[in-house]
């Protein structure tokens, strides 16, 4: 398992060529990007840009994992074609700049349930269906692998919904990203649907939360049983990586604190060796 930070608790601090220059700096070797402005604009091609972030990741030898668009910007299980046509392009563009940074994944939501109709969410997979698979059609063209999250508002919120639609669509290219916070926020116990999507994840996403709430918090400030999926982990032998995605007024700091709680609760990770104290065992 890699250790890997998130910039999602920099976007209305800086730019993601700082942030990336202060993962970097305290020891992380691998990156994942939130694509929303002011941090990063997917909009358009910016090759000045891109070439500035690519030697920023190359002169520290850090990996780009995926790109990310913003949740509350894009809508794939919209009941309206043109919101979904929008996010659709959206993604695309977003395709666009993975390919131009050299990320392995583009990071997709399954869109927003409905959550006063309930029963409307069968009509919304209608529109979420065909532009998924746009995306990943679109994505495998470019070289670029897709990876579906789970979401406390997504229409496929929990990790057997996931599970049951990729296996049901043939999607054994497609690998998850599992928030354990997210599925926390819908009730859902993440030992739980690790060992539901043990063969589909590539990516854990690793913030804490108050128990009834939905929070990307510093590690150990809330009550989520990380000791009890750290296990789960090693029990399922998985080989992909843990980003801290951690929302808070020093993310740097609470990133490399993320770094060696977890640690102190077992967590074992391959690669850097230079954040604070033991956070990394090689």
């Amino acid at each position: 398992m890699r250790l890997a930070a998130h910039t999602f608790g920099f976007v209305w601090k800086t730019d993601a060529e700082s942030a990336f220059e202060v993962i970097a700096a305290e020891g992380f070797t691998q990156v994942q990007l939130m694509a929303t402005p002011p941090h990063f604009d997917p909009w358009s091609a910016d090759p000045a840009r891109t070439t500035r972030l690519r030697r920023i990741l190359e002169r520290n030898g850090m990996e780009l994992l995926a790109l990310d668009l913003a949740s509350s910007d894009v809508n794939l299980a919209s009941p309206s074609r043109d919101v979904v046509a929008f996010s659709v392009d959206a993604y695309v563009r977003t395709i666009a700049r993975c390919a131009e940074l050299g990320a392995r994944w583009l990071c997709v939501g399954s869109g927003r349930r409905h959550a006063l109709l309930p029963h409307a969410n069968r009509q919304l997979m209608e529109s979420f269906r065909p532009a998924f698979a746009t995306l990943v059609a679109e994505a495998e063209k470019q070289g670029i692998g897709v990876i579906l999250e789970n979401h406390p508002q997504g229409l496929l919120a929990d990790a057997g919904a996931i599970d049951r639609f990729l296996d049901s669509e043939g999607y054994d290219q497609v690998a998850v990203i599992y928030d354990v916070a997210n599925a926390f926020a819908i009730g859902e116990d993440p030992v739980e649907g690790l060992s539901i999507l043990r063969g589909r994840l590539g990516i854990l996403h690793a913030s804490d939360s108050p128990a009834g709430q939905w929070r990307h918090d510093p590690i150990g400030s809330g009550a989520i049983d990380f000791e009890a999926i750290g296990a789960c982990l090693a029990e399922i032998c998985f080989e992909g990586s843990a980003a801290l995605e951690i929302l808070s007024g020093d993310p740097a700091a609470d990133l490399v604190d993320g770094a060696r709680r977890l640690h102190e609760m077992g967590w074992r990770f391959s690669g850097s060796s230079r954040l604070p104290g033991p956070a990394c065992s090689t």
